[in-house]
């Protein structure tokens, strides 16, 4: 004799089955992506979007005017007419001399004043970063007058 009668148990047989069956179906779905490929999908999108934030590049620096001057300056060269004169010549000038930089611009700059101006046009390799190279492209481009 037993509490349930045969109907009772068969009941109680098929939910545990279907509860174990469940279970079995779901952590057979999260170890193998190839059966669910509704998750994978979504995965990709999610690593496509993760892959598109990372190569986002924001720029937290911000320019002051003055700044932001120099900087749509430097970024359109005009071609050179004549030679530039690198005793009297400004910020934005030296730039327009073929391998001259901002910084390299800024170091003339601070060469000028220090020495008192460029006694000649090789004086200019004085300045570090400026060796023969730089100086043959540059040097029909220059004077000091």
């Amino acid at each position: 004799m037993g509490f349930f009668t045969p109907q009772e148990r068969f009941i109680i047989l098929f939910l545990i089955f279907l509860l174990v069956l469940s279970t079995s179906i779901y952590l057979y779905k999260l170890n193998h992506p190839s059966f669910a490929p509704a998750y994978i999908i979504e995965d990709f999108k999610k690593k496509i979007e993760e892959e598109r934030i990372k190569e986002e590049v924001i720029d937290y620096n911000l320019s002051l005017p003055e700044q932001e001057e120099t900087r749509t300056l430097t970024k359109k060269k005009e071609p050179l007419k004549g030679k530039i004169n690198i005793n009297s010549a400004g910020f934005n000038e030296l730039q327009r001399i073929p391998g001259i930089g901002p910084a390299y611009s800024k170091k003339i700059i601070e060469y000028r004043k220090k020495h008192k101006g460029f006694k000649n046009i090789a004086e200019i390799k004085r300045i570090k970063g400026i060796g023969e190279k730089k100086f043959e492209k540059m040097k029909n481009y220059i004077t000091i007058k």
